[in-house]
């Protein structure tokens, strides 16, 4: 191979270790040589083996091979492709630049600019013109004050940003769970955008799929989403805010909102502070071999939850209630972990499911556990042993907690077709839950 043809392709997997970087990959500069011999020893005329030597000297941890693939595919496409990559991703951006625009003449407070963020500005330029036109009138009344005619200046736009923050806020939260998110276009790089539109559908797939049917080889894939997920929800959980009586920080939206039959002077003012008491949660995950899979799969949900939000009792249970909090080690299985549990207490795997008994012994064992502060979370299909004097028992432990969750991994359309599913109602919200999507969903809401 002549020295041009060399420096060549060391130019390209330059480029392409940038890409990989980009989208989350660490590539190291003895690693681009190693890519580089490698390829000058088998050629660069069969594609598969290239991406083969590749993938072999450029990825190291299995979860990163998605990307991989991704970021090969683009990077490597037609020139004819990659040009409408481009011409796609810079139309992107014009149309952004356009909503953006669209909306500072709309968002004014006495005719100056309010300081919010361009993606802010789209969320507003995204909604339904009634909603638009709400947040206009606020504004201009924000403006002028009301009823009293009192003059407003411009020392309250600071406050009244804050109040259209807020309420942007909620609708780009709103839209987001409707599946039209209000993002920038993002890289004007047209690779790295495809690669990333390729990730996120990836993503997305992987969310709405039924846990049983995952099959192993994508198990690792699965398990660096579910820490990313719980990772992002934990931050949510740290961040809350309530309502207090009691003078705490100064609640911006709602005081403006109130004094707003003031002409915006601060007659009245609210007030909020941080969640008193934090939250516990219990976790009871269904051994049962039909219901294996998705516990372990919850488990890794709640176990990336735990390293950033504490309180969180973790217990598998069958025929009796296992402990598991503090059991797991770094490559474990959640089935492994089990294991290990019973043979400590002496129990054996398999057996029926008795829910009944696993309630009974955590309110004997471990009753400091259950109070106001904790969320109770039960992953069950609700197949269960002596299921009346559970159901009994759960009527009184939903009395001693916030609040009772149950994860159902059956469809919602067959809990008819299950005997014990109408006797548990009453005392617990129970949704059907057999997808990451389901779980991100009712975490995100509930906790």
């Amino acid at each position: 191979m002549d020295q041009t043809r060399v420096s060549e392709l060391d130019r390209h997997l330059v480029g392409f270790a940038q890409l990989l970087r980009a989208v989350g990959l660490k590539v190291s500069p003895s690693e681009i040589s190693d890519a580089s011999e490698g390829l000058t020893h088998i050629g660069l005329v069969d594609r598969d083996r290239v991406e083969t030597v590749l993938q072999a000297t450029l990825v190291k941890d299995i979860g990163h091979i998605s990307a991989f693939k991704e970021a090969f595919r683009a990077y490597f496409a037609s020139p004819v492709q990659i040009e409408a990559w481009k011409k796609d991703v810079a139309q992107k951006a014009t149309q952004w630049d356009e909503k953006i625009e669209s909306t500072r003449k709309d968002l004014r407070f006495q005719e100056n600019q309010l300081d919010i963020t361009d993606e802010q500005r789209a969320v507003y330029a995204s909604l339904p013109e009634q909603d638009k036109q709400r947040l206009r009138d606020f504004l201009e009344k924000s403006s002028k004050g009301t009823r009293s005619g009192i003059p407003v200046d411009h020392s309250y736009q600071p406050m009244v940003e804050r109040v259209l923050r807020g309420s942007l806020e909620y609708w780009r939260k709103k839209l987001n769970e409707e599946d039209e998110p209000i993002l920038s276009p993002g890289s004007t790089d047209g690779v790295l955008s495809e690669v990333e539109r390729a990730l996120r559908e990836q993503e997305f797939e992987v969310l709405s799929r039924d846990l049983k049917k995952i099959p192993p080889e994508e198990w690792p894939e699965v398990i660096r989403l579910i820490r990313r997920l719980s990772q992002r929800l934990a931050s949510q959980v740290t961040r809350r805010y309530r309502a207090a009586r009691r003078r705490g920080g100064l609640d911006m939206r709602s005081t403006l909102r109130r004094n707003l039959r003031y002409g915006g002077v601060l007659v009245e003012r609210s007030y909020r502070s941080r969640r008193k008491g934090r939250l516990k949660i219990i976790l009871l995950c269904d051994i049962s071999g039909s219901m294996l899979k998705y516990s372990e799969f919850i488990w890794q949900f709640v176990y990336g939850l735990a390293s950033a939000v504490s309180g969180i009792k973790t217990f598998a249970f069958g025929e009796t209630l296992i402990p598991l909090t503090g059991k797991f080690r770094k490559g474990q299985t959640f089935e492994a972990m089990v294991k290990e549990s019973l043979v400590v207490s002496g129990k054996e795997w398999g057996g029926g499911t008795n829910l009944a008994k696993a309630l009974e012994t955590l309110q004997k064992k471990f009753p400091s556990f259950l109070s106001k502060q904790t969320l109770l979370l039960i992953v069950s299909d609700a197949q269960t042993l002596e299921a009346e004097k559970a159901a009994a028992l759960l009527e009184k432990i939903q009395r001693q907690v916030r609040q009772v969750l149950w994860l159902n991994t059956l469809p919602e359309r067959r809990w008819l077709e299950t005997p014990h599913v109408k006797a548990f109602l009453p005392s617990c919200q129970m949704y059907e839950c057999f997808t990451l999507g389901h779980l991100t969903q009712i975490l995100s809401k509930q906790i």
